[in-house]
């Protein structure tokens, strides 16, 4: 997810390295898409309390990258979801490209989606329980 290995301020690398171990550590599949939103929802902040312009370029690539695998995943005809909830899913992670792509994107915007699809994958985990 993070766009240059090479520039990777040491909190998202804290972070990255989190998220491995915790994989590592049997969490369920929810659980570790889930972190990836949450992630991706810290850097866009991160971005907007920055305010430097490299900053925001990377995090809207972050948020493309992110949106591009959401969609085609949930529009792949081996999906399991729900025929609509995969199309609900779908429209919301093409505007989230759309705006991604934009010329001036709205991080806030994206980070918001981002938060929901993290919040949405944390609440179904404790339901499936």
């Amino acid at each position: 997810m993070l766009s240059e290995a090479q520039d990777v301020p040491r909190t998202h690398a804290a972070l990255a390295f989190r998220a491995y171990g915790v994989a590592k550590s049997g969490r369920s599949q929810r659980e570790q898409e889930a972190e990836v939103f949450a992630i991706l929802a810290a850097r866009l902040r991160a971005a907007i309390r920055d305010a430097a312009p490299m900053a925001a370029i990377r995090a809207a690539a972050d948020a493309h990258r992110v949106f591009v695998t959401v969609e085609s995943i949930v529009l792949d005809p081996v999906s399991t979801l729900p025929r609509d909830l995969r199309l609900n899913i779908a429209s919301v992670a093409r505007r989230a490209v759309k705006e991604a792509n934009s010329d001036k994107p709205d991080l806030d915007f994206l980070a918001a989606i981002a938060e929901d699809f993290a919040a949405g994958l944390g609440a179904r985990q404790r339901t499936d329980r």
